[in-house]
């Protein structure tokens, strides 16, 4: 879905939940909204160590491609 099929969606959300009345109902959604807002943000949160690492190890492939290992082969070499 585009972000302006999402933008029309959230909108006409919003104004279905305007029109709520039933209290419990509305603790649901909030807490699911609650729930969705931390999520979003420990998937965000990756330790700069861990960015680091990974930079350092794209770095090593662009200088050396010929280090990476071809899938199949490397199954293979798993298997036995």
């Amino acid at each position: 879905m585009n972000n302006m099929n999402i933008q029309a969606e959230k909108a006409i959300i919003i104004e279905q939940f305007k029109q709520v009345n039933d209290v419990d109902l509305i603790h649901a959604i909030k807490n699911m909204l609650n729930y969705a807002l931390k999520k979003e943000n420990k998937s965000i949160d990756i330790p700069e160590a861990h960015q680091k690492l990974v930079m350092e190890r794209f770095d090593k492939v662009r200088k050396d491609p010929g280090r990476l290992l071809d899938w199949d082969e490397a199954k293979k070499t798993l298997k036995a």
